[in-house]
């Protein structure tokens, strides 16, 4: 049998773990990964950290250079190359060399699509100024940290209270900044937790000097060194500052599978199946570039999200790489689980938002407690907030957000597999969590708001 050729597009994260699971099931595959930048496979969740110089070194961000990925896993790296477009009918990519210019035609039989995503743009005049950053690549991060570095800056705004946004707060006021937050929507971290959960958030921000102001940004002035120098906002202020952060989103990178001709799904992202296949038979794709399946409702979604890249990427190179031998691999959908630290606090948030439960159809409602972290009387005990979203009639937790100085994020975990499964808070009642006065209380908080919610969904 012939040696089948997989070309695995993209660098990041799913990239180089669809590419080493792919050489891991065939061996004899002759498996390429292409990435258009200068590094791959390094961790963007701690690249706040290192803006905030809580890490020095950029270097070890780097999970794995090109040279050890290339010696342990047996797939060549093609660095700044960047792929123009595949074209699946007739097992062909275009591939422009970043250096020199020079584009080539590569034959594969199969493709992987791990092209991630990029962060959205405000589109306003002067966003392209030097005093202006994105926070989504290594590249990224090293240009903000340098900035700081070397210029005076004492006020910087950030627009976007979502998880880059609120990160990028803290690395900066670490940094002794003042910083002022423009987020327009429905407060900060909307997307995770809400009511008093959200609330406690919002006191947190304040308390570490965050000026969180809900206004939208209308437009840049700049000096005429080119730097902004205030931003204007839609109640018609003007924030001075020396410095801005865009952390308004982020956007699949879905160019080459629209120009394959491979279907888009509602989000933007490429559409895929369970096993990740996309519309065309020999394309897999994964990662943030591509859909997945929420658990609770089967609702189509895109999250950005590591160890759902991970998983998808091992899905999709399985079954890219199967030859259709035995049992195809497939991706059983998403909880959504995911945290945040905001300064002092732990913020997670699993399942489903009460907004989005109720769009999905559901009869949901939402309960708080406010508890503590461990025995109440014990050093060190925390308060902490757990917010559940239920379907009234059944009793079935359908969602959780958490917060507090600790014990929140572990809490959370609990709750995944709850939900997968479909437990209801009565269920709940009769798990035996671990009570030790130095780590929990006897009636633990995700007991005690259980109980509480299990009486509000009772008819």
């Amino acid at each position: 049998m012939p040696k089948q050729r997989i070309a695995v597009i993209g660098g990041l994260a799913a990239g180089p773990a669809a590419a080493a699971h792919a050489k891991r099931v065939d061996p004899d595959a002759e498996v390429v990964l292409f990435e258009q930048g200068p590094h791959i496979s390094y961790g963007v969740c701690e690249m706040p950290f290192y803006v905030a110089d809580q890490i020095k070194d950029a270097a070890s961000l780097l999970v794995l250079t090109p040279e050890q990925f290339e010696r342990t896993r047996h797939v060549p790296v093609q660095l700044q190359q960047q792929v123009l477009g595949i074209h699946p009918k007739r097992c062909r990519l275009d591939v422009k060399d970043v250096a020199t210019g020079v584009i080539r035609e590569e034959r594969f039989d199969k493709f992987i699509l791990a092209t991630g995503a990029s962060a959205r743009r405000t589109g306003l005049g002067g966003e392209d100024a030097p005093n202006v950053f994105v926070h989504r690549s290594l590249n990224d991060a090293e240009a903000l940290k340098t900035h700081l570095e070397t210029h005076p800056v004492q006020h910087a705004v950030v627009l976007g209270g979502g998880f880059i946004g609120v990160e990028i707060a803290e690395a900066l006021r670490h940094r002794g900044l003042r910083v002022t937050m423009l987020e327009p929507g429905d407060g900060v971290l909307h997307h995770l937790v809400g009511g008093e959960v959200q609330q406690v958030v919002h006191d947190e921000m304040h308390r570490q000097g965050v000026a969180v102001r809900q206004e939208r940004a209308t437009g840049f002035e700049q000096a005429a060194d080119g730097q902004v120098r205030a931003v204007r906002t839609d109640r018609g202020e003007k924030i001075g500052c020396q410095l801005v952060v865009v952390a308004i989103g982020i956007t699949p990178n879905a160019r080459l599978a629209q120009q394959a001709g491979l279907r888009i799904g509602e989000t933007g992202a490429v559409a895929v199946d369970a096993h990740q296949r996309t519309s065309a038979p020999n394309v897999w794709a994964c990662g943030d570039c591509a859909e997945v399946a929420r658990v609770i409702d089967g609702k189509k979604v895109h999250l950005s999200l590591a160890h759902i890249a991970f998983h998808t990427a091992r899905v999709a190179a399985e079954n890219a790489t199967r030859r259709g031998r035995g049992t195809p691999a497939m991706f059983p959908g998403v909880v959504v689980a995911a945290g945040v630290k905001v300064f002092d606090l732990e913020v997670a948030g699993v399942g489903l938002r009460l907004h989005e439960a109720q769009a999905a159809g559901f009869d949901a409602f939402a309960e708080t407690i406010r508890h503590w972290t461990r025995v109440r009387i014990y050093p060190g005990s925390q308060p902490i907030h757990v917010r559940y979203v239920v379907e009234r009639r059944t009793g079935r937790l359908l969602g959780a957000e958490l917060a507090a100085q600790e014990g929140a994020a572990q809490r959370a975990n609990v709750l995944v597999p709850l939900i997968r499964n479909g437990w209801s808070v009565k269920d709940m009642n009769a798990l035996d969590l671990i009570y030790t006065p130095p780590f929990a209380p006897m009636h633990d908080p995700l007991l005690v708001a259980a109980h509480k919610a299990w009486k509000t969904a009772q008819p």
